[in-house]
Parts: C-alpha cells; structure tokens; sequence
C-alpha cells in the first residue's frame, strides 16, 4: 500500500475493492462562506483536495475513476463570472494531468465527456484533444464530466439512435445495446458512488448507470474530505452484500 493511503487500516485486503469509484464532490462554495473566503477560493481548495483523493484511488490500485466536474444545471445557471473561473481552473486540471508521469507514460486514460456546446470553443478543443491523446492509455481511467446529467445523456443517445437506425433495427434493441451506445457506456458501471457535502441525492449523476452501485453519503464539505474519510467510504463498501437483485 502506497504511503499517502496507510491510513486505510480498516481495509480488508481478503475482501474485493470497487473496480470503479464515482465521485459527487459537492461542498465547495459552502466551505468557502463558512471560512470566510472568496467562493472562487472554495473551488481551488477543491481542486487540490481532488487531485489528492483521485492520487489516493490509483495508489490504492482503483481502475476506474468517474468525477463530476460540472453539472449541466451548473454550466447553464452559474453566473458568467464564476463559470470563467471554473473553466479556467479545469484548462488547468486538463494540462496538469497531461503532465502527470502516469498520464504521460501512457497508464491514464483521460476522458471528458458532458454537453461541450456550453463550453467556450477552446476549452472544448482542449478536452477532446486530450481524449484523442490518452485514448490509448491503461489499464487505469479518469473519467470527467463536464456540462453533463444523465438526463441529457440518455437523450442525447437516443438521438443518436434515430439518426443512425429504421425501424427494424430499433426493434432489436435491448439494455445491453443501448447501454454500450451511452457516451459512458463503455465504462464498468460504478461500485460506489461518493456525495459529500451532506446532500442525500444524485443531482443527476450517472443515472443509467448506477442502478446496483453502493452509495455513500459524507456530510463533510468537499474541501475537508480527507483521506480517512475516503478509507472510511472503501471500508463500508467492503461490509455491503452485493446481490445485484438475487
């Protein structure tokens, strides 16, 4: 075990780990007003509290990594001030992480995906240029969503469908071909499912994907969720019988 996750001592290594780990990073703008701080402050604590956790999850040998960086509800409602200074900070998320030597060396995957027609065109080009650039890598991947719901997810894939099948061919659809036709569809779908912030629902995070995940709910602020309480997540997830509907 790496040393920035020895504090994961409940972990039970006879026990599986979730293959692929969804976070929900809510809190940054509370934990702002609450220390007194610019909400522009808020969101880099959260940046850098979101390299930590996602560095934890690889260390601990995590494969599959899915974050929500902004919801489309965010990218349509947020003031044009504070969306420039999220956008910024995620261009700089996007040339940190091509920097990072496992990105770099080829064993990340970087993918973004959400509603990109909300974004400025440059910050567009540059998430799918970093698509195109990694789309090679493993066997581990960081997944983005950016501008993105589940709800304008499956729609949009239902478009697509439309666009591409008759009749006859849409008859022979079934989950399984549907699902593999969601922009996230070609990912496992997540063991559990992290909210922090002390909110009980979603928000619309992932919702075709998530029907037999393990949810975890924090009440602590993005900012303050360490990595104890990321071990304390793993470790009740560990405990959860997965039936799957047996």
């Amino acid at each position: 075990m790496a040393a920035s996750i020895e504090v994961c001592e409940c972990i039970d290594h006879s026990k599986p780990l979730p293959q692929h780990v969804a976070i929900i990073p809510d809190g940054n703008r509370r934990w702002a007003q609450r220390n007194g701080l610019m909400y522009w402050e808020g969101h880099w604590r959260g940046y850098e509290r979101g390299k930590e956790i996602i560095n934890a999850l690889w260390d601990l040998g995590i494969q599959y990594v899915t974050f929500y960086g902004l919801s489309r509800e965010n990218c349509l409602r947020r003031s044009k001030r504070e969306l420039k200074n999220l956008f910024k900070l995620l261009s700089l998320a996007v040339e940190e992480l091509l920097a990072d030597k496992r990105v770099s060396s080829g064993l990340v995957r970087l993918f973004f995906v959400g509603d990109f027609a909300l974004l400025p065109s440059r910050l567009r080009d540059k998430l799918m240029d970093a698509n195109k650039a990694t789309e090679r890598n493993g066997p581990h991947v960081l997944s983005i969503v950016v501008c993105y719901s589940g709800r304008w997810e499956i729609v949009e894939t239902v478009r697509n469908l439309l666009k591409e099948k008759d009749d006859r061919s849409l008859n022979g659809i079934d989950e399984s071909t549907f699902r593999k036709m969601l922009p996230l569809g070609w990912l496992p779908e997540p063991d559990l499912v992290i909210r922090t912030g002390g909110e009980y629902r979603l928000s619309g995070f992932l919702l075709y994907h998530i029907a037999y995940s393990e949810l975890y709910f924090s009440n602590k602020l993005w900012p303050d969720f360490g990595l104890k309480d990321l071990c304390d997540a793993i470790c009740s997830f560990q405990k959860r019988e997965r039936r799957f509907g047996k």
